[in-house]
């Protein structure tokens, strides 16, 4: 599902990433490890092509990234779902609305719109909230939320940016079976996360990031 084939990443002042491979299967959920500044944003941004690599290949879902162009790379997002840890809700939009939000920007009608709202909000279990405000929900339903936006496209592959950062150790639980739930049918969940009391007692592969190098699972291409 994700490749990297001696990828590089150099930016003006460090280089982030340096000819590392990575072969993560589909379907698969790992964790991504790391000090802050090991590269774990720039890799999950590669993936999502918010970046370029300086050098070598990433292919998602077997298409080599530096191939698309124009409206080929936003049908290529649209099949990512991406958490981030500060959830970036609009907070002047209901919580339907924040969800709808992707969905209106792919043209889906009011009705069809409807339908994978709701069923994203009853995935997170808030569907109760739907006309509410963020900003009167507790930090851990706002989490829930940014994950049913990242959801409601019916996305192949989700990642995640530290998305428990903010939480406490037992919302942090709760939102590590919801990712669960959603790979049990069978999408691919990428999460990066430097909470190793957390992810160290949950049975997923761990991959490590350290001065641009990956080991652990999927490492080396392997």
């Amino acid at each position: 599902m994700i490749q990297l084939e001696q990828v590089s990443k150099r930016y003006a002042d460090k280089t982030a990433l340096d000819h590392t491979s990575l072969h993560m299967p589909r379907g698969a959920m790992a964790f991504l490890t790391g000090h802050s500044g090991a590269g774990k944003s720039t890799l999950l941004k590669l993936v999502m092509l918010m970046e370029q690599p300086s050098s070598g290949r990433v292919i998602v879902d077997q298409q080599d990234l530096s191939k698309l162009h124009g409206n080929q790379i936003a049908l290529h997002r649209r099949k990512i779902g991406l958490v981030f840890q500060h959830h970036q809700l609009l907070e002047d939009y209901s919580v339907y609305d924040n969800i709808a939000l992707p969905l209106k920007v792919s043209g889906y009608n009011n009705r069809d719109a409807g339908r994978r709202v709701r069923a994203a909000l009853d995935k997170v279990g808030l569907l109760s909230k739907e006309k509410q405000l963020p900003k009167v929900l507790s930090t851990g339903e706002q989490q829930r939320i940014g994950i049913a936006r990242a959801i409601v496209n019916k996305p192949r592959l989700i990642l995640a940016d530290e998305p428990t950062g903010n939480l406490d150790p037992k919302l942090s639980a709760e939102i590590m079976q919801l990712f669960e739930q959603f790979n049990q049918v069978g999408v691919t969940v990428l999460i990066a996360s430097h909470d190793l009391n957390l992810i160290e007692r949950l049975p997923h592969p761990k991959i490590h990031l350290h001065q641009g190098h990956i080991s652990g699972a999927y490492a080396g291409g392997s």
